[in-house]
Parts: C-alpha cells; structure tokens; sequence
C-alpha cells in the first residue's frame, strides 16, 4: 500500500508517524484561540506591531508589521505586514478579473485549494492556514521576511512542507493583474525557493525550488491545490526560509507577480545527535578558472569530501580547498562533506560562486560622427568584442560619462554652437571590465556656418537657409539673430 504523507492540522504539535515516533507536526488549529480571526477570515492581529512571530508550539513563524506617515502629518499612514498570517477564509475567488489590483489587498486571505487540511490530510473549508507574504524589498543576508525557526534551539531535520498557490498570484499569472502580465512563453516560471540556516543564521543545504507555476511545452502548469513539498534534502537545520521569483520582473520594482503562497503544514523530525555538517562555507573566486572555498572545523570530522555541482571531486583533512579547472563566468555550487573515523558521514555543507572574468572586451571600432549640428552630435560605431559578452558601451565628453547605451550609436545633445568637444568611448562587458577608450575630437557648427548673409539691419542679421537643419530638422526660408545685448536669440522665417 502506498504511504501519503499528510499534514496533522488538528492533532497535537508531536504524534507518532506511522513507522516512526519522532516526527513533529505544524499544528495550527490548536492556536484559533490564541490567534481570533476576524470577519475576513484573518488573523485580526494581523496589522499589529507588537506581534513579530506567531508561535505554534515547536514552530515559529516570522512575522513584521510597518506603517507609512501620513503626508503633512505626525500619524502614521497605511499599514503593511510581511510575513506569515494565520487564516481560515478559504476564499478562491478572482479579484483581478478586470486587469487591476486594486481589490486585490482587502481579498488577500484566501488559498486557491478552498481551506485548509484536517487530521486525515482532507480538505476542509474554514481549516486553518497560512498565508505568506514575501516583502523582497527587506530582505538582506541577516534577517529574512519568510523565516521558520524551531524554539527549542536545536538542528532538526524538514521532512516537507504542504504549498499551495495564492488566489492573487494564481490569477495575475493566468491575465494581466495591473501590475503582473500572464504567463504565455516556454520558460516563464513563478518559484518558491526553501533555504536552510544552520546555527550561525548562514546557508545551510542546497535550496530547494518549487515551481507554483511553470509555462513549458506551450502550456502553462500552474496548480490550484495542496502540493506536498518534500525537504529532506536540506539535511539537519536550525531554522528554514523562503524566497521567490518570478520571470515577470520590472526593473528596480522586482517582481510583478504578487509575492503571496500559502502554507498547510510541515513536517521536521525531532533532533538526533549526528556529525555536524561544515559550516560557515566562503567561497573566494581566485580568478578565471579557481576557486578556493573554506569552512569551520568539525570536531568529530577525520577528513572531508568535496563536491562540485553535486559530483566528487576529491578528499582533505584541511577546512579548505581549491577547486580548479573550472570555466570561466560561471556559476558553480560547492560542498563539503565531514567524515568521522568511524566512516560516518555528515548533511552537505552548500555554498555558490562564479569565477571571475578578468578579460577586457576590446574597443569600439570605426568611431564617426554621423550627424554634426550646432547643439548635438550623433555618433555610431561598429561593436567591440568579449569572451563572455558586451553589455554596454560608456560615452564621456570632455571627461565627464555622459551616458551608457546598449547599442552602437549615441546622441550627444545640449551642446553649445561652434565648440571642440573631445569624446571618448569604451565598451563594457557583463563583469564590468573596461576596454581601452577611443578617443575623438568633435566641433559643432557655428551660427552661421553655411547660411549666407542678405540683409543687416540695427540689433538683426537675417541669413538664408539653404537646406540646412537647425536641432537635426530641416528647415528652409529665413533666420533672423536678434542681438539682444545678453545674447543672441535666432527666429525662424518659414
């Protein structure tokens, strides 16, 4: 028979697992009178301040909340949290059929399953659950918005995690939300990622990603249910956390698709004495084809395994380890492995880098001005090269950038009549290195540089335009300099 691994929403925190008596289960209905939920279905403590974590016995889930001042005043403004909320709306409804968000933020309680999970792992409206809020913008490498320590300090060890997609997200994914665009290319993907800490807060495993939507194949695999999650890989940890990520991005405001998922229950074993894995893992890029990673010392370790992307590369009785003959610009994953005498072997010890890439790309070629007149100049030129590849191209005038284009031409504007600029150009690859600067001289036309003169009067010269352009249009007819005493002003005669 087939064993179903299920969430124990309405047992104790602690109950022996089939095959097993130390497996500690997330118990949220338990705490519905800790946490009152208010007419919505939401913890009504929500937008509280005083309340950074939401306690369930061996779990604790982060929890922030933060106020915007009121313009022109000393009162706070709109109220925000991040976070985990505890729910039991159960509410799959579209708020954002219209291609707006703006019903969505009094509608965000709901779980696209319908409610949560009883004790038999069925679901049941108005089931406890939790709804999670992931504010990227605070996230640094200290604290994390989406974080789940266990209060009795100790490593444990995740079995999995029940996931379910929230209404928000699921339908911004599916049509235009205001803010997020559906998914409609091969590769778009919507992602929850769960991070492992060890004792000192750092990395602890590899992460785990978990698609809540994926477009492959010209179809779009998004699920509306309850996904069991499953985290053993992660190995003996002190606390775990999620991020996401979206392929739907825009520029410095990050994602587009609403930062939500809701959480049914988890799974963690209760602490068993093992050999720690490595931790506090560095990884220094050396150069282009090295990197030297290093780790705190293990006391029960005889030796340690290395490993790259997963395949073993070698052994060491050292804390550290160079790992060479790597490509160039890439990024790599890097593990260690503590080893007793006794041949026990320790969880992975989990650290990235990429190499480096020192190789400048080479200059921009064949440099010309295109387009010369009294206040701009247009420049293109023929692309350098990289060995990885050419990001961008950096413009100065007279020593000061002036812009940054992708492309291979660039209009320098604002520029005064009959003045010698010197510019320079240099190409920029995807790792910052420079190329050598082109440099070229470049003078703008004068006032009357081409227009004959055919008529002079006191304070105005009037000249002939002949087919010539004035801030790049073509004009024709007259142009009148009225010298005004504080400078010349020119006047057009169509």
């Amino acid at each position: 028979m087939k064993r179903i691994l299920i969430i124990w929403c309405v047992l104790l925190a602690y109950i022996p697992y089939a095959g097993s008596t130390d497996t500690i289960r997330l118990n949220m209905q338990a705490f519905l009178d800790e946490y009152h939920q208010d007419a919505d279905g939401k913890w009504e403590d929500t937008y509280d301040a005083g309340q950074p974590w939401l306690f369930f016995e061996e779990f604790a889930f982060s929890h922030m909340t933060y106020a915007m001042q009121a313009q022109g005043t000393d009162e706070n403004g709109m109220r925000y949290w991040d976070g985990f909320t505890l729910c039991t709306n159960g509410d799959d409804t579209d708020y954002g059929m219209a291609g707006s968000s703006t019903s969505w933020p009094e509608h965000q309680w709901g779980c696209m399953a319908g409610g949560g999970l009883d004790s038999t792992g069925a679901l049941v409206k108005g089931a406890p659950y939790l709804v999670a809020y992931w504010g990227y913008n605070y996230e640094n490498g200290e604290e994390h918005g989406l974080q789940v320590n266990f209060t009795d300090e100790q490593t444990h060890r995740p079995l999995g995690v029940w996931i379910c997609n929230h209404p928000w997200a699921y339908y911004g994914i599916q049509h235009d939300d205001g803010f997020a665009h559906s998914f409609a290319d091969n590769g778009a993907q919507f992602n929850l990622i769960i991070h492992g800490l060890d004792e000192e807060a750092k990395e602890a495993g590899m992460p785990i990603v978990h698609h809540l939507a994926y477009f492959h194949d010209n179809a779009l695999d998004i699920s509306s249910e309850w996904q069991w999650v499953d985290l053993s890989s992660l190995g003996q940890v002190n606390a775990v956390y999620f991020t996401m990520e979206s392929s739907d991005v825009s520029g410095v405001l990050g994602m587009n698709t609403a930062a939500y998922f809701c959480l049914g229950g988890m799974e963690i074993l209760e602490h068993v004495d093992e050999i720690p894995r490595p931790s506090g893992l560095v990884a220094d890029p050396l150069d282009e084809n090295r990197v030297q990673v290093t780790w705190h010392q293990v006391s029960d370790a005889a030796y340690y395994r290395v490993y790259v992307d997963s395949v073993l590369v070698d052994s060491t009785t050292t804390t550290s380890y160079m790992f060479t003959d790597l490509e160039t610009y890439t990024t790599y994953k890097f593990f260690a492995q503590a080893v007793s005498a006794y041949g026990e072997s320790s969880d992975w010890g989990y650290v990235s880098a990429r190499t480096k890439d020192l190789t400048p790309p080479t200059p921009p070629l064949n440099v010309r001005a295109t387009e010369v007149t009294m206040y701009k100049i247009v420049l293109e030129w023929d692309a350098g090269t990289d060995n990885i590849a050419v990001e961008k191209y950096a413009v100065y005038v007279d020593g000061k950038r002036y812009s940054r284009p992708k492309y291979t031409t660039v209009s320098i504007t604002g520029l005064d009549p009959a003045t010698t600029y010197q510019i320079e150009l240099e190409t920029l690859d995807t790792s910052g290195n420079a190329s050598e600067r082109v440099a070229l001289e470049v003078t703008t036309l004068s006032i009357t540089t081409g227009i004959e003169e055919t008529k002079a009067e006191e304070n105005r010269n009037t000249y002939t335009l002949e087919g010539r352009k004035i801030n790049g249009q073509p004009v024709r007819g007259q142009v009148s300099i009225i010298q005004t005493g504080q400078g010349a002003t020119k006047q057009i005669i169509q």
